[in-house]
């Protein structure tokens, strides 16, 4: 993986042209003819991009090759590591693909010891979790409604009535519930919603607070999941909102209290005011299995003894069964189960709309499904020993934190993410990872807005956080020309807006291209 890091544009194409290309420095760039500056090669081009200031001061890591033949079209800085953010989950989705096969699918499944027997089941109802990531949006239009899926197969298995216990054994993935190195700010957004071995609506908890109908009086508070309701104060949620005179400006702020594992929402709204705040669960292993009771009730499934999560592995299950391989033990029976959507769904909603929270659900299957545990250490190992393999990709090249890209203790090089798409584009599923990456002017990726003028001509996977900029994909030229790229930019005190229109305009350069 090793090479110079000079920049150098590739004696192949060094004589071709290109019409400069114009892009304004915003994310809604449009591709198109700029002014009529003259350069004597397309390599000239880019190296003019890369030192117009104040884009200058900016560290940019670029690689583009050839997709056929692998010789470089242009590179500069391509063997050094950069902070990748949201590029991030291309090695994560390539090596999911390859390990598991585009096709692979979770189930919710429930087993028990006997199968039921005139609308009853006796004993325990146990569920393996398995960290499914499609339980919610986009693949259900809600996390209960997949709920219902699942206790609907029940129902269907003739078990209505279940004397035991519903015991989730979460114990095959550790319970680690973000990765280590993500920024504390981060840690109450959707953006770094946590997961777990069973978990719904993508890991957030939406919250409705409405004030009533006088002033002074308690507002309301609604959320979803909601959980099975347990008295006061709810397990989840404490609202301690009043309601103001109408016309005041709604006030409101919220806290995770860990100590009791609940958001607590303090402050005031207007009367018959309603605002909707969207925020990590925090706790949605507890969440969900909380509201997988709830549901079962709801559909008149009616349980005995509450429900159990078992959190270790190797807890004892009767004479011949343990926690953590449920579902291989002789003495369990599969009642029911339902499905996911297959993996090539999963990896497009991960990667057209940067979905940090699926994302890190795939890693940790990794680890379940091809390691020993559902944890980000043996998922990256996992990812790490595959990619190596089948892409060359070394520990030199790339240091893992999490899957998501959300950490910026992540780094990789352009070169290392050139050899990945080369190698995702060379597989059977190629064209189904191709497809999952965002697009200009396709609504719902994170590409919608930017590069008009490639509609149908650019694959590719943006990354932004904080002074980091990315994007790396494919593109065809103008001449029917398939290239790979990697653009990574670190160290950017320039708006990101700015810097995504730098980004841009050196894709509409090498699109401008030709073939010879």
């Amino acid at each position: 993986m090793r090479r110079s890091s000079s920049r150098r544009f590739a004696q192949a194409v060094a004589a071709l042209g290109v019409a400069a290309v114009g892009i304004a420095g915003c994310a809604g760039a449009t591709v198109g003819t700029g002014p009529a500056t003259s350069f004597a090669s397309p390599g000239e081009r880019l190296d003019a991009l890369v030192a117009e200031p104040p884009f200058d001061r900016v560290h940019w890591g670029v690689l583009a090759v050839d997709a056929l033949s692998g010789e470089p079209v242009y590179e500069l800085n391509p063997d050094l590591l950069f902070i990748p953010a949201s590029n991030m989950k291309l090695p994560v989705t390539v090596a999911a693909l390859g390990l598991l096969g585009p096709d692979y699918r979770w189930e919710t499944t429930f087993f028990a010891r006997s199968l039921p027997v005139d609308g009853r089941l006796d004993g325990d109802l146990y569920l393996p979790a398995v960290g499914d990531p499609t339980l919610g949006e986009p693949f259900h239009p809600s996390g209960e409604d997949a709920l219902r899926a699942a206790v609907d197969s029940l129902l269907h298995a003739g078990a209505g009535e279940i004397s035991g216990r519903l015991v989730v054994d979460a114990s095959a993935w550790d319970s680690t519930s973000v990765p280590e190195s993500w920024m504390v700010e981060d840690l109450h957004v959707t953006a770094g919603a946590t997961g777990g071995a069973f978990a719904v609506d993508r890991g957030v908890l939406e919250i409705r607070i409405r004030g009533a109908a006088r002033a002074g009086e308690p507002a309301t508070a609604e959320w979803t999941p909601h959980g099975r309701d347990a008295g006061e104060p709810s397990p989840f949620v404490v609202s301690r909102v009043v309601t103001a005179p109408a016309g005041e400006t709604a006030d409101l702020v919220t806290s995770y209290r860990p100590e009791s594992r609940r958001w607590l929402v303090e402050g005031h709204v207007g009367t018959g005011q309603e605002l909707t705040l969207r925020r990590a669960a925090r706790d949605p292993v507890r969440l969900a299995v909380s509201t997988l009771e709830r549901v079962l009730a709801d559909r008149g499934i009616r349980s005995g003894d509450g429900a159990e999560i078992l959190w270790e592995r190797a807890v004892p299950l009767g004479r011949r069964c343990e926690s953590g391989r449920i579902a291989s033990c002789a003495e369990m029976l599969r009642v029911a189960g339902v499905p996911s959507a297959p993996l090539h769904e999963v990896v497009a909603a991960i990667l057209g709309p940067s979905q940090n929270w699926m994302a890190e659900q795939l890693v940790r299957t990794l680890g379940q499904e091809k390691g020993t545990r559902g944890s980000w250490a043996e998922g990256f190992r996992v990812m790490g020993e595959h990619l190596e393999r089948v892409a060359g990709i070394g520990p030199e090249d790339v240091n893992w934190e999490d899957g998501s890209g959300l950490s910026n203790h992540n780094l990789i090089s352009p070169r290392a993410l050139v050899s990945l798409l080369r190698h995702a584009g060379r597989e059977p599923w190629g064209e189904l990872f191709r497809a999952g990456l965002a697009q200009p002017g396709v609504e719902g990726t994170t590409l919608a807005s930017r590069l008009g003028g490639l509609e149908g001509r650019v694959f590719a996977k943006t990354g932004s956080l904080s002074h980091v900029n990315a994007l790396s994909g494919y593109l065809v030229t103008s001449g029917g020309r398939e290239i790979v790229f990697a653009i990574l930019t670190n160290g950017a005190n320039v708006p990101a807006r700015e810097v995504r229109g730098q980004i841009d305009a050196l894709v509409g350069a090498l699109a401008a291209g030709s073939t010879r």
